[in-house]
Formats: structure tokens, C-alpha cells, sequence
């Protein structure tokens, strides 16, 4: 897999940090011409800024530099240092209202699991600063999904439909919805990171969650098996629930191979971070249990392959050999562009990643079904924009009132004529 030089020197950074390779491994990539303000902006977008200054900083002390190797800027240090101390603070401030949330659903009755986010953070890291991250996730039982969002709202969180029916499409098709709260807090964030853009969001949002993505389990209760699997972490002196080591990583690995199009360094790093920091301690006949029980083992089992490609992180014997059994394992690229169309909508790409990664053929029945009514109302929408005429039609051929009926026909024909691998020096008529 061939990469940039700020990607390539990126993941370098990040496998030290593993200790997958040695500092002269990434001091070798550190050449003059390399476009550090490029590199910064790379790991704030690939959200693994907190772990390029740790590892150079770690690096720089190897080879009794102080705070960084001979060849890192010292105005680079600063600025990554300087971004590391604002994103310490404004996961601080996550982790306060996150624990605020908690409490006023504690108080409603309302039994909640926090993961991902400072969660994540403490329990894959160590430390809540060496993680990027921009929102809280909370997870509840499908029967209180609906006070959970009331005592959400009450805390001034509000939800981004305006139509009902679009906020019922994201609990059935997304197992969740999204609420934000505009604060002054987060406001002062927004500004501090604003020329970085990291944590830009002038927002705290928070993604409330009843199931876990991609899968539509067949029975509501489906996603019981997940609260018997819980553990406590340790958040500024409280002990939080949140989900099981093993829970956790499948949680994690799907969030790897689920989108391939979405996928960021983050992403893979997490799940390495946990394999890493808890390696004697992972029961990974628990975790293909959970995942199975998910639908989703060939899918999490993807987004090991891709952790331990990427990032060269060691992995049992017994699942390698899943590896070898599975011969299109091999198939799957970390990255795929997508260019999302009216031709190509993403709905289709989300049909077609879920179709090829089932656990069962016959789930692709059940999915199918679920996402047939996203597959009609496109095609009605679609239909609509190749048949009904605009001004564009009437310009391309002007034609008197009482031929208007002519425009239907004329319409796909102009469309045909402009999507056609024609010359383009040919004129239209010529074509014609």
C-alpha cells in the first residue's frame, strides 16, 4: 500500500507508540523536505494528533534531544504541544458534562452505558488527553431510548430533524440519533480550534445509541447480550459502566470495517490500543462469541485484519487462522474513495459493504428488506429527475406551449446526450 510522505510518517509514529518499530525506524523518515504543516493537519484530521507529539516527544528523548528529534521543527513541538494542551482541556470538558448526563439519566431510572469518547479514552489509553475526540456516546436499553432523549433535551440538547419521521429513519436505520447543545463552553472551544480546525464544532453533541450498527437484529432484545457484558472504568475518580474488554473491541473493530469510506487512523488505532494495552487480558473466544451473537464476526474479524495489517500489532494464533479461512480477507483495502451521486447514492454503498461482509447468507434477506424502502423512494426520486422537464430542457430545445408533452421525451434524451462518453467537440447536432 503505497502512501504519502505525511501519511506514511504518520502511521510510523503511531507504530511506535504500539512498539511495532523502533524510533530509527521513524527518525529515517524525517527527511528536510518534509511538509510538516501538512503532517500536522493530517493527524488532526486522521484524529491522532495527541499520539504524533507523544511518540516525537518520546522519540526526541531516546536520542537526547529533550522534546524532539534533530529534525522536527522546534515551532512544530510548540504548535503540537500547544494543540495536545487544548484537546487535554476539551476532553476535560467532555468528561464533566458526560458525567452530568449520567447523573440526570441515573436520576430518571434510566440504567446507561457510556463508551467511546473519554470512556474509550481511559480505558484504551490511559489518559483521556491522548485521545481526539468531538462527541459523547451513551448507549440504553430500547424501552427508555425515548425518556433518555426527554432527559437529554432537558439538559438543553436538542434534536437536529425537524420532521419527525426523519428522526424515527435514524432510530431504525442507524440504532440511533444525535442530539446537540450550543454552550458557551463549547463555543470558546470552537473558537481556541478554529485556525486548527480541531474540535471546531461550536456544539456538544451526543450520540444516543439502543443497538450497535451495522446490523438490524431480527428480535428488539437482541442487543441484551451486550449488558451482560459490562465492566467499570475509572473516570476523574468516579467509577463509570461502560462495556466489556471484549465488547469494546468488537465495538471497535466494527467501527473499522464497517464504512470503509469513513475509516480514519483513529479508528484502527483504538482498536489496536486495546489489543495492545490489555493482550493478556482479552478472552477472544468471549469476543467471537459476542460478535457471532451480533451477526457481525466476519466483520469484526475484517477490522482485526486491517489493525494488524496497518499497524503490525500482534494477534493470537487462533485468529489468524480465521484470517486464512476467509480468502477474500485479503481483498479489503483500508481505504476506498467513494464519490457518492445521484447514480451512486451512499445508501448503496452502505447495502453493499453490509451485503458482503454477512456472517449467514441469509441475513442479506433481512437486509435487503431493510433497506428496500431507502431503494424505492431513490428510484421514484430518480425516475422524477429523468422524466420531469426543466429550464434546461427548454432551452436545449424551445418549443411552443401546445408541444410541451414533447419535453418528456426530449428530457432523457438531452440527459443521455450530456452522460454519453461522446467527443465533446462534436456538437449536439451532430449528435443529433
Amino acid at each position: 500500500m503505497s502512501l504519502p510522505p505525511d501519511l506514511t510518517v504518520l502511521l510510523a509514529c503511531i507504530r511506535f507508540q504500539l512498539g511495532t518499530i523502533t524510533a530509527s525506524e521513524v527518525t529515517n523518515l524525517l527527511t528536510p523536505v518534509l511538509n510538516w504543516d501538512c503532517l500536522v493537519q493530517t493527524a488532526i484530521a486522521q484524529g491522532v494528533m495527541p499520539l504524533l507529539y507523544e511518540s516525537l516527544k518520546a522519540i526526541g528523548t531516546i536520542e537526547g534531544t529533550d522534546n524532539a528529534p534533530p529534525l522536527v521543527q522546534h515551532s512544530v513541538m510548540m504548535q503540537l504541544q500547544h494543540l495536545h494542551r487544548m484537546n487535554g482541556l476539551n476532553n476535560l470538558s467532555q468528561t464533566k458534562e458526560l458525567l452530568k448526563i449520567l447523573d440526570g439519566l441515573d436520576k430518571a431510572n434510566i440504567e446507561a452505558i457510556a463508551f467511546k469518547g473519554s470512556v474509550l479514552a481511559a480505558f484504551a489509553y490511559g489518559n483521556i488527553a491522548l485521545r481526539q475526540f468531538n462527541d459523547l456516546d451513551i448507549f440504553v436499553r430500547q424501552r427508555d431510548f425515548w425518556q433518555a432523549k426527554a432527559v437529554l433535551m432537558s439538559h438543553g440538547y436538542l434534536s437536529p430533524y425537524l420532521d419527525s419521521a426523519d428522526e424515527m429513519e435514524g432510530f431504525d436505520r442507524y440504532l440511533q440519533i444525535s442530539l446537540s447543545n450550543r454552550n458557551a463552553e463549547a463555543t470558546m472551544f470552537g473558537r481556541q480550534f478554529q485556525p486548527s480546525l480541531l474540535h471546531s464544532n461550536p456544539e456538544r453533541s451526543i450520540d444516543l445509541h439502543w443497538g450497535i450498527p451495522p446490523r438490524i437484529l431480527w428480535k428488539s432484545d437482541g442487543f441484551d447480550l451486550l449488558w451482560e457484558n459490562l465492566a467499570r472504568v475509572d473516570l476523574m475518580g468516579r467509577s463509570i459502566q461502560t462495556f466489556s474488554l471484549e465488547a469494546t473491541l468488537v465495538i471497535q473493530c466494527l467501527n473499522v470495517a464497517k464504512e470503509p469510506w469513513k475509516r480514519s487512523f483513529k479508528q484502527v488505532c483504538d482498536a489496536a490500543q486495546i489489543i495492545h494495552r490489555h493482550s493478556t487480558e482479552i478472552d477472544w473466544h468471549s469476543a467471537l462469541e459476542i460478535a457471532s451473537a451480533l451477526r457481525c464476526q466476519r466483520l469484526f474479524l475484517l477490522g482485526l485484519y486491517q489493525t494488524h495489517r496497518l499497524l503490525h500489532i500482534q494477534l493470537p494464533l487462533e485468529i489468524q487462522t480465521q484470517f486464512d479461512c476467509d480468502p477474500h480477507m485479503s481483498e479489503w483495502q483500508f481505504a476506498e474513495d467513494r464519490c457518492f451521486s445521484m447514480f451512486q447514492p451512499m445508501w448503496w454503498w452502505e447495502y453493499n459493504a453490509r451485503f458482503h461482509t454477512l456472517d449467514r447468507w441469509w441475513d442479506g434477506l433481512f437486509i435487503t428488506l431493510h433497506f428496500l424502502p431507502i431503494g424505492l423512494k431513490w428510484l421514484l426520486s430518480l425516475l422524477k429527475h429523468l422524466i420531469v422537464p426543466n429550464d434546461r430542457d427548454r432551452e436545449f430545445y424551445p418549443l411552443p406551449k401546445a408541444l410541451f408533452f414533447l419535453y418528456y421525451l426530449i428530457r432523457p434524451i438531452r440527459l443521455l446526450l450530456k452522460f454519453s462518453p461522446v467527443d465533446k467537440s462534436v456538437t449536439i447536432e451532430q449528435q443529433l
